[in-house]
C-alpha cells in the first residue's frame, strides 16, 4: 500500500556477444576479455575507478578509459595474472587485480587473462642495489620483522596518485630507512606488499626476521647504543648552584611550580 511503480516501455537488450567486445577493451598484453565471466583465484586489489551517482569521482572518465586504467594497474603489478570488472551497473565501477588462472561463468562480470604470466620474483640476491642504504643490512624479500611497531607510515597510493606526489618505490624506500634512522629505538623497517592499495613502512623495535609473503624487511647494521650512565652525564648539564643531577632519579616532596 502507498508504493508507486512504472515500467520502462523499452527493455534493456542483452549484452553484447564476447566477438561483439569493442576493439578498444582489448590491451595486448591480455588474452581477449570474456563477458558474463569472472577470474577465480586470490584478490590483490579492489580499485574504485568512478561512481554513477558521483560523476565528480573519476573525473568523467568513459568506461573505455577505466578499463585501461585497470589494464595498467594488473601490468605494473608482477603478482597479477589478469584483471575481472563489476557489472556497469554497479554504482561504482570496481577492478579487480587477480593472482589466478581459471574463468568462471559470472552474470555481467567481464574478465581478461594476462597472454604472458609473470615470472618469479628475483631472489634475494638480486634485490636492485638503490634499495640498499649503507646503515642496513640487504633487504630481504618475503620477510618480515618480529618486534613492537613504532611507527606506521602511508608513503604513497595506488588508487590515488597525488597522495605520494608520484614518488617511486625506491624513493619511498629511502625515506623509510630515513625515518627509521632518525628514530633511536628503530632497529629495522618492514615494507608491505607493493600490490597494496597504500605503499605502508613501519618502524620496528625488533631483531627477529621471519616468514612473511610479499613483505620486505631490512635490520640496521649498527643497532642503537644505550644511554649514558649516570656518569657519563654531558657537562652542560650541571649548574655550579646544584650537585650533580641524577639520570632515573626523582625528588621527594611539595611541588611548587
Amino acid at each position: 500500500s502507498g508504493w508507486k511503480a512504472a515500467k520502462k516501455s523499452k527493455l534493456p537488450t542483452e549484452e553484447p556477444t564476447t566477438s561483439e567486445v569493442p576493439t578498444q577493451e582489448y590491451d595486448e598484453n591480455y588474452e581477449e576479455p570474456q563477458r558474463n565471466m569472472g577470474l577465480n583465484g586470490k584478490g590483490l586489489l579492489q580499485i574504485t575507478l568512478s561512481s554513477l551517482s558521483n560523476p565528480q569521482w573519476g573525473g568523467g572518465r568513459s568506461y573505455e578509459e577505466n578499463l585501461k586504467i585497470c589494464y595498467q594497474k594488473c601490468t605494473a603489478n608482477t603478482q597479477c595474472t589478469g584483471i575481472q570488472i563489476a557489472p556497469t551497473y554497479w554504482d561504482h565501477q570496481e577492478c579487480f587485480l587477480m593472482n589466478g588462472n581459471e574463468l568462471y561463468d559470472r552474470s555481467g562480470w567481464k574478465a581478461a587473462k594476462k597472454s604472458k604470466l609473470p615470472t618469479e620474483e628475483p631472489t634475494t640476491s638480486e634485490v636492485p642495489t638503490q634499495e640498499y642504504d649503507e646503515n642496513y643490512e640487504e633487504p630481504q624479500r618475503s620477510m618480515g620483522l618480529n618486534g613492537k611497531v613504532l611507527l606506521q607510515i602511508t608513503l604513497s597510493s595506488l588508487s590515488n596518485p597525488q597522495w605520494g606526489g608520484g614518488r617511486s618505490y625506491e624513493e619511498n624506500l629511502k625515506i623509510c630507512y630515513q625515518k627509521c634512522t632518525a628514530n633511536t629505538q628503530c632497529t629495522g623497517i618492514q615494507i608491505a606488499p607493493t600490490y597494496w592499495d597504500h605503499q605502508e613502512c613501519f618502524l620496528m623495535n625488533g631483531n627477529e626476521l621471519y616468514d612473511r609473503s610479499g613483505w620486505k624487511a631490512a635490520k640496521k647494521s649498527k643497532l642503537p647504543t644505550e644511554e649514558p650512565t649516570t656518569s657519563e652525564v654531558p657537562t652542560q648539564e650541571y649548574d655550579e648552584n646544584y650537585e650533580e643531577p641524577q639520570r632515573n632519579m626523582g625528588l621527594n616532596g611539595k611541588v611548587l611550580l
